[in-house]
């Protein structure tokens, strides 16, 4: 790999850290920046988990506070994350390049309305607080699942997931919900790199050097976020997401 594309990736990696601080949605540049320089899109996807590990875990212990005060059913849920994560990976090593290259418009579809449709639904949530959770805790834990098994096989958009469903199936905070999404899908990707790495998807170099750029860019904007409308990156990354999905039904349909 040459040194242009180390360094696009390193750059990519930074305004990754950046964007995940700001306001989420950072895999979506993320993943075609990795295609750009060179690697297959099972590699990508891989490296992708890689690239972004680091935003989950200095979020584990951003809201180290928030975590202890949520530790009802906190051991189920990360029984439940390894599960569905490392069952989405399998499967995704099973069905393989074809079929992950018919999947695709369709997973970009489905986390880029996940990602618009996140502030509407947690202020829809926020307005119907008589909404009795604890009957149907049940079905959270279900949903929980499907995601982390989504998760496992592709992971664009699914933290954005799993806040709509502990702001439907809760009355945590949008923090407390933040504390238990980061460390959950944090230990999802380390069961998920594990199982890339023994199926040989995951190449280290670009996928570290993303990395790096992605914990200077996330330790960077941490201290300037506030001063930062998220609001408009948002709408910066939908728009991306939209143009990266249209692309996608055009190159693999």
């Amino acid at each position: 790999m040459s040194l242009t594309s180390l360094l696009l990736l390193f750059a990519g990696g930074v305004l990754a850290g950046c964007i995940n601080v700001m306001a989420g949605g950072a895999g979506f540049m993320t993943f075609p920046l990795l295609i750009a320089a060179g690697l297959s899109e099972m590699e990508a996807n891989a490296a992708n988990f890689v690239a972004l590990l680091p935003a989950n875990v200095m979020g584990t212990l951003v809201y180290a506070k928030e975590l202890k005060e949520v530790r009802q059913n906190l051991v189920l849920r990360l029984v439940i994350a390894v599960v569905g994560g490392v069952a989405g990976s399998l499967l995704f090593l099973h069905l393989g390049e074809a079929n992950f290259h018919r999947a695709i418009p369709w997973l970009l579809v489905f986390a880029t309305l996940s990602f618009a449709l996140g502030p509407t639904i947690k202020t829809w949530l926020e307005s119907h607080g008589d909404f009795d959770a604890s009957r149907w805790l049940w079905l959270s834990f279900v949903l929980e699942f499907l995601v982390y098994l989504y998760g496992g096989y592709f992971g664009l958009g699914m933290g954005i997931m799993l806040l709509a469903i502990h702001s439907i199936f809760s009355h945590m905070s949008v923090h407390h919900a933040n504390a238990l999404r980061n460390i959950t899908i944090g230990l999802m990707t380390f069961f998920s790199i594990f199982i890339f790495a023994q199926g040989g998807l995951i190449r280290w170099l670009p996928s570290l050097v993303m990395m790096t750029g992605a914990v200077v860019g996330g330790y960077g904007m941490a201290k300037i976020a506030r001063r930062v409308p998220a609001g408009k990156v948002r709408i910066g990354i939908l728009c991306w997401s939209i143009a990266l999905t249209a692309f996608s039904f055009w190159r693999y349909s």
